[in-house]
């Protein structure tokens, strides 16, 4: 029998490495979890054939196991386990069998979206200002921070406070980590300034190369989870490339974030285990808020890949339903897949 390696993708289905998911679990003696039955498979299989040697049964057992993860799974909405390993674990330039982006879009097809607009503002002003002295806990001063803050807000959903530091000011302070990682905004001896490539940007315009370069340091290095206070959840931003092709899927037209929420525990259920005990909520609650403001608000949203309509909920929240948008059609494509 074959021997599951740690780093290999679960049985489960789940996506994750083995070590990150089953290895270890113990069911109940009642009940055969996907571990047992695929075991159950694999000596099912062994029976129905005669093998001469160790070698030669490695070798059915690596076809077998290589046949399994590349079959489409239900709950991964045709996506094969073996896929979905390599968009959680993968660079994006890996995926180009599975997602591909259009490089060749123009630079007027980023200038309205809100990430950029918040950029390109921010790096101007910086221009007009530069250098700009840190504060004693090296954060921006908070006049500039003031007027970045008022500028970001939506006029529909502003909160009438006055922040009194960066750290209140969340999306100031996201996208001042976020430009540095870019590469386009330095901090040198305790100054703010515009790096080559940051003044580039200003004098030259925001293009795709810029987009795409800004996608991956949003995605694969900035941590979402520095925005909100819910638990880690790691799925949720490791998971983003199936959750784009879940939106891709399920949200050709305005579909209510509850219900996207729920194919993506359908496919990643482990999540609900890291919510339990958390918050006085059911986890499956938790993870859908955490889902529709981590994945479809701060990101998608952000980055004009869906379309959102809000209706009032409660006097403290709104119920929102998103769409993907014409962004995400001409710039997102999907490789053999539906």
């Amino acid at each position: 029998m074959t021997k599951i390696g740690r780093n290999d993708p679960c049985p489960c289905g789940s996506g994750k490495k083995y070590k990150d998911c089953c290895m270890g679990k113990n069911d109940q003696p009642d009940e055969k979890g996907p571990a047992e039955q695929l075991i159950e498979e694999i000596r099912s299989a062994l029976n129905s054939r005669e093998c001469d040697s160790p070698e030669e049964t490695q070798e059915f057992l690596d076809r077998f196991m290589e046949s399994k993860n590349t079959v489409p799974q239900l709950d991964f909405l045709g996506l094969s386990s073996e896929q979905v390993h390599r968009i959680l674990h993968h660079p994006l330039d890996d995926l180009t069998d599975i997602i591909r982006f259009n490089h060749n879009l123009e630079a007027g097809a980023f200038q309205d979206i809100p990430i950029v607009k918040n950029i390109l503002f921010f790096l101007a002003r910086l221009k007009d200002l530069e250098p700009l002295r840190a504060t004693g806990k090296g954060n921006l001063p908070l006049a500039f921070v003031r007027e970045l803050h008022d500028q970001f807000l939506n006029p529909s959903r502003r909160f009438q406070f006055r922040i009194r530091s960066e750290e209140e000011s969340i999306t100031v302070n996201t996208l001042r980590h976020v430009l540095r990682m870019c590469g386009w905004l330095k901090k040198e001896k305790n100054y703010f300034s515009l790096t080559k490539k940051g003044r580039s940007i200003v004098e030259r315009g925001f293009s795709e190369a810029h987009f795409f370069t800004l996608l991956q340091v949003f995605t694969r290095r900035f941590n979402w989870a520095f925005q909100d206070s819910y638990p880690p959840f790691w799925i949720i931003q490791g998971g983003f490339v199936f959750s784009l092709y879940l939106v891709h899927r399920k949200a050709r037209r305005f579909i209510d974030a509850q219900n996207l929420s729920y194919y993506f525990i359908k496919a990643f259920p482990a999540v609900l285990s890291e919510a339990e005990g958390i918050r006085s909520l059911d986890p499956s609650d938790t993870v859908k808020g955490c889902f529709s403001l981590r994945f479809l608000e701060h990101f998608c949203e952000y980055f004009g890949f869906v379309d959102t309509r809000r209706e009032k909920k409660t006097p403290y929240g709104f119920r929102i339903f998103v769409k993907k948008s014409d962004l995400y059609d001409h710039y997102i494509n999907w490789s053999n897949v539906t």
